[in-house]
């Protein structure tokens, strides 16, 4: 599943790039999604639906899983709803499905960074806890039961964070 969404990533974001190229017509989009669609399809063997709306790309499969990526807003549905909603800075990316969500946001001060870690150990995460400690980086991963895990990862140079969500089946 993991190597199927990264190569889905790399053809999105190569196709996406080719025929966007600041193309914001309506008929221009139509064709952007053919041709990503047709991509992707070739990549996994199968039958994908595709829809690009701004910077968002949604991809549905022909299993029902749906993934989404690109949108600059934190995601109201799938696994980013499982998780607790950072309401400080600002997001620049955010990937997300049924079963998994990246997100990563700019702007956020090292006190809020606290303040979003210390309610994400409240919510239960904090089995088989890793922390790492640098001068300018502060990574936490811990899973809450067998079948979820969290990651978060601070850099106080750049205040950016980055939110890993994964539930296993």
């Amino acid at each position: 599943m993991f190597k199927k969404v990264v190569i889905i990533l790399l053809v999105v974001f190569m196709a996406v790039a080719v025929s966007g190229c600041g193309a914001k017509e309506k008929m221009e989009e139509k064709v952007a999604e053919s041709v990503v669609e047709g991509i992707i399809n070739k990549a996994v063997d199968g039958d994908s639906k595709v829809d690009l709306d701004g910077d968002k790309v949604s991809i549905k499969g022909t299993d029902g899983e749906e993934f989404s990526f690109g949108e600059a807003k934190w995601p109201d549905s799938g696994a980013a709803k499982q998780i607790p909603h950072l309401s400080k800075g600002t997001v620049v990316s955010a990937m997300n499905s049924e079963q998994y969500c990246m997100i990563m946001l700019e702007e956020v001060s090292q006190e809020d960074f606290g303040g979003y870690l210390e309610e994400i150990k409240d919510q239960g995460f904090t089995n088989d806890s890793y922390e790492f400690t640098s001068d300018t980086a502060y990574n936490y991963s811990a899973s809450k039961d067998e079948n979820t895990k969290i990651s978060l990862m601070y850099d106080s140079e750049t205040k950016a964070v980055t939110i890993n969500y994964e539930i296993s089946q």
